[in-house]
């Protein structure tokens, strides 16, 4: 909703410049991992910028794995075409409410969370998501969830990190961030068409409307408790908002791979591997640099003489004029035998590089097929071991997307008419379940704990004791939740208790037939046996 205008522009503007100043340690850091990792990214600053060149790059197993990584990050954390969510009781609403209450305040839950599924199923989503895991393989990401108009109500963009600065508060959670960009004085104008411009702006915009300008767009905490969050567009060189919003949800999520305490940015796999990546490159770039010379040499000429080294050509069946091939002072030309460096050796070293990188950045796809092929207990070994790569991340990364996006989506969506009411989701009352094969690959081994209980009970107490010690409708209802099934699609309260009727009716029926097909089998025999005493007792 619009704002009210109501900032202190000159504080917002001291602690924009502050947030920058702590970034600034960490902008060499980052920009030295995209470098070696991301080559050719767009430099801070600009659309117009150009691009950095890949002069460091020497070896690409850093920029593959890199991309892998963000590959293997979404389909393990948000696969595509698949719904990632799902809205739930909280844990302080389920204390208060009773078995049957939750169960029914869980299916309301699941059709608001289904209304809301369909926009997140569009191609941005993927897109978003896929992009915001790249920045995620160096350690910090942003995803921004955009009002669009009631034909494409919600837009999903990923912000360039190299864009952006944050700053959190005691407890590590993000309060501020500041998106600084350079842009065109017409594409503001454009942008905010609305916004309360300078009247020398105005004219820029329409004289000059390329003319570059560094705009601050800005999203903060309100720090009164549930008063939502701000966002404001300024001018680098003015202290006036151009545009001012609120919202009752944090508009935008930046997430963090790994975070150390004390620090508002994220350390990726990049980072970790960095290290090794460089060391990399150099004996990549040496050992090419010894081929180089292996094959053409090092040649030495006597200066002064008839050869010219600028007007000649190295190349098959080119004369060279010299005044002398030989002699007391030696030729005029020859090649120089240097120290030759072990290509083998450099080989050796690069491929245990390699190999450190790709471990360091979880790129464990299974090597090309050489003599006796995979078993399949080191196919499931590896499956596993994807439900454990992101492990230590998982709950972060959790935390910082969905439970901010989906409350963000369902703000817009109310505001557009599309939700009959704002459900408020504070992970306390209403809580996002995330719904990803990660979350089930750790679910199931809950599952597998209840399945060797169930075992272990039927071969101590007996089957006929077996379901005193196990409430058999609550542990598949717990199954459900761990396999992600749909709610709707597990029947609930009287539909329930009617299929189970029908099913005892349908058994009730079974046994009536097979009563009367036995009775049916055995009537000829009744009937000899009837007619024989009738015999006797005439005789």
């Amino acid at each position: 909703m619009d704002g009210d205008f109501n900032v202190d522009v000159a504080r917002l503007k001291r602690r924009t410049d502050d947030t920058w100043g702590a970034r600034s340690g960490w902008s060499t850091i980052y920009q030295e991992a995209y470098d070696y990792a991301l080559p050719m990214r767009r430099p801070a600053g600009g659309v117009n910028g150009r691009p950095r060149q890949p002069d460091k790059l020497f070896d690409m197993t850093a920029p593959m794995s890199a991309m892998y990584f963000a590959g293997n990050l979404q389909r393990d954390l948000f696969p595509a075409g698949q719904s990632t969510f799902e809205m739930e009781t909280g844990p302080i609403a389920a204390m208060v409410l009773d078995e049957a209450q939750r169960k029914a305040f869980d299916v309301e839950l699941s059709r608001t969370s289904s209304l809301i599924h369909p926009f997140f199923l569009a191609g941005d989503w993927d897109t978003a998501i896929h992009e915001m895991c790249v920045d995620l393989a160096v350690g910090t990401g942003a995803l921004l969830p955009v009002k669009g108009t009631p034909n494409n109500p919600i837009m999903f963009c990923c912000l360039p990190f190299d864009q952006l600065a944050i700053d959190v508060d005691g407890y590590g959670r993000v309060t501020f961030v500041d998106w600084r960009q350079e842009l065109q004085a017409g594409q503001v104008v454009e942008a905010w068409p609305n916004g309360r411009y300078a009247s020398d702006f105005k004219e820029k915009a329409k004289t000059k409307p390329s003319e570059p300008v560094t705009v601050h767009q800005t999203w903060w905490k309100d720090g009164r408790e549930g008063a939502g969050w701000h966002f404001g567009v300024r001018l680098q060189d003015q202290t006036a908002l151009i545009s001012h919003e609120r919202y009752r949800t944090q508009p935008i999520a930046v997430p963090r791979y790994y975070r150390v305490p004390g620090e508002a940015y994220g350390r990726g796999v990049v980072l970790t591997a960095l290290p090794t990546i460089k060391t990399l490159n150099k004996a990549q770039e040496l050992a090419l640099k010894s081929a180089a010379i292996s094959m053409l040499g090092i040649w030495g000429y006597r200066a002064g003489g008839t050869f010219n080294p600028n007007t000649v050509r190295l190349a098959p069946g080119e004369f060279w004029s010299m005044q002398s091939t030989g002699g007391m002072l030696g030729p005029d030309v020859q090649r120089l035998d240097p120290a030759s460096g072990n290509l083998n050796v450099a080989q050796m070293l690069m491929g245990d590089l390699q190999a450190q990188v790709k471990n360091a950045m979880f790129d464990t796809r299974l090597p090309d097929y050489e003599g006796t092929p995979r078993s399949a207990g080191e196919m499931a070994a590896r499956l596993q071991q994807r439900a454990n790569i992101h492990i230590g991340a998982f709950g972060r990364l959790v935390n910082e997307i969905m439970p901010v996006v989906v409350p963000r989506a369902a703000e817009i969506l109310f505001e557009f008419g599309m939700m009959p009411r704002m459900q408020r989701i504070d992970d306390l009352l209403v809580s996002v379940k995330v719904r990803s094969p990660m979350q089930a690959a750790l679910n199931a081994d809950r599952i597998a704990s209840i399945a060797n209980y169930w075992d272990m009970v039927q071969a101590f107490a007996g089957p006929e004791m077996a379901p005193a010690y196990l409430d058999r409708d609550k542990t598949i209802d717990k199954i459900g939740d761990g396999f992600q099934i749909e709610k709707d699609l597990i029947p609930q309260g009287d539909a329930r208790k009617k299929i189970v009727a029908d099913i005892e009716e349908a058994r009730r029926q079974q046994l009536q037939a097979a009563m009367m097909a036995e009775m049916a089998k055995q009537a000829p025999g009744a009937i000899k046996d009837l007619a024989v005493a009738d015999m006797r007792r005439a005789a």
